[in-house]
């Protein structure tokens, strides 16, 4: 069996791992495969909605011959990711789905759909050193990539750094396999639109050997839910402040969405973002929506910053972005701030308290978040 072109999947990414491996390093898996699911189709750009990415506890079996369904989940998806620690050699489990893998998608997809990911240089040489490895892998010098701290290289670089963003170490290795498999599925899915038109059926049947065709159950339309990333600033002089404003958002969302039937479900996830290292950041391609604080410096530093942000913002349709004017340092004003490129609006600012938006900028900051959706509807549908 060749590897599928994507329009036959209905999974983008298998991802193989040992959940001992998850639990040991706090979720480290389950956030791999997040950030992906999240970025993986904003990099895609096609009008065509890719599909989910498999996840064992979301779209695995619950009854039935497990390794059948198994069988039939790797079938559908295009390509498979190992992350390999230390329990992952040991897991039955997990060496079947490799075995099936190989068995499904020959030595091609093998060399082409196949990305490994070590958490552990002990454990990534372990594996490889194996008589079953060796069996299954068609090449002595099988790409994978090193997950691991270069000082430490048995332990998993961070996802998330201590701000609550994504650790620019981790990003910069995640953004190299990411965009590898983000043009694989762009080549596939240009490969496949004369080949598009006319409704899919319910079932699809792929056919190998006469006595061995397998039958694929068709994906869900949509993920369970999907995350609206907020970035906040963070610096020197308000270093917690973006948690507290991230709340005010979270609270201000449930009030933009109350009532509205949204499929799949959207949920506000504020992102701290340090802006003095905002030339180090990577683009906020991701970004759905950008909030700066405005506290000790002066309205010249604010402009500066905006244009700034606004450059690593992906164009021409930039993500709505608002400032938030604080009180203290500012003095308590009852009067509007004028705008200075982006809207300005006013939060009080206790020392060791909440930071609150004031009941007059409150309907302002549901405007932001009403762009925040409406613009997160459009990314849905361009990808739908």
């Amino acid at each position: 069996m060749a590897p599928r072109k994507l329009m036959d999947c209905n999974y983008s990414v298998f991802v193989s791992y040992a959940q001992a491996d998850d639990l040991a390093w706090n979720s480290w898996v389950t956030c791999f495969m997040k950030e992906l699911n999240m970025t993986l189709r904003g990099r895609v750009r096609m009008e065509r909605k890719i599909p989910p990415i498999f996840q064992d506890r979301k779209n695995g079996p619950v009854a039935g011959d497990l390794q059948t369904q198994l069988r039939e989940s790797i079938a559908a998806s295009f390509a498979m990711i190992l992350i390999v620690h230390d329990n992952y050699g040991d897991s039955g489990w997990c060496q079947k789905e490799l075995e099936y893998f190989k068995s499904l998608f020959n030595n091609d997809g093998f060399l082409e759909r196949l990305y490994i990911v070590a958490l552990s240089k002990d454990a990534i040489d372990n594996l490889t050193a194996t008589a079953k490895w060796k069996a299954l892998c068609p090449t002595s010098d099988q790409i994978w990539m090193p997950f691991y701290q270069d000082d430490e290289p048995n332990i998993p670089l961070d996802i998330y750094s201590d701000k609550g963003i994504v650790a620019t170490e981790f990003w910069r290795r995640f953004v190299r396999l990411r965009e590898d498999l983000a043009t694989k599925i762009r080549r596939s899915l240009d490969d496949s639109k004369e080949q598009a038109a006319g409704p899919e059926p319910d079932v699809q049947v792929q056919a190998g050997a006469a006595t061995d065709a397998i039958v694929l159950p068709r994906a869900a339309a949509v993920d369970d839910y999907e995350w609206v990333r907020i970035y906040i600033e963070s610096n020197q002089n308000e270093v917690d402040h973006w948690e507290s404003v991230g709340a005010q958002i979270r609270s201000s969302w449930e009030k933009v969405i109350a009532g509205m039937r949204l499929a799949p479900p959207l949920y506000v996830r504020p992102y701290g973002l340090p802006m003095d290292k905002i030339d180090q950041y990577p683009r906020l391609d991701d970004a759905d929506g950008v909030v700066l604080l405005w506290g000790q410096k002066t309205a010249d530093s604010l402009v500066a910053q905006i244009n700034t942000v606004e450059r690593k913002l992906p164009g021409p349709d930039l993500a709505p972005g608002v400032v938030a004017y604080l009180m203290p340092p500012h003095a308590l004003s009852e009067q509007r701030v004028s705008a200075l490129g982006w809207r300005v609006l006013r939060f009080t600012a206790p020392s060791g308290g909440d930071v609150k938006v004031t009941d007059q900028d409150s309907p302002g900051l549901e405007t932001f978040l009403r762009e925040v959706l409406e613009r997160r509807k459009q990314r849905q549908e361009r990808h739908s």
